[in-house]
């Protein structure tokens, strides 16, 4: 499982790819956050949910497919 997980931040080179690891985090930390608000019983907004679950995953996915056009 551990291998599986690696493969999926880490280059064809086997370096770890820092805009991978980078969404993760920040995706993350955005469900967290989310989750966190849930639990406490504050208001939330399930449509700012969505364009910021969409921000995250359409700029990290911008972030891979720019680091593969970059000059290595």
């Amino acid at each position: 499982m551990r291998n599986v997980l690696a493969s999926l931040f880490k280059q064809t080179n086997g370096t770890w790819d820092l805009s991978r690891v980078l969404m993760a985090c920040m995706a993350l930390a955005f469900i967290g956050q989310s989750a966190y608000a849930l639990w406490r019983g504050q208001a939330f907004d399930w449509q700012s949910f969505g364009i910021g679950a969409g921000a995250i995953t359409g700029g990290g996915g911008a972030g891979v497919w720019m680091h593969g056009k970059s000059p290595q």
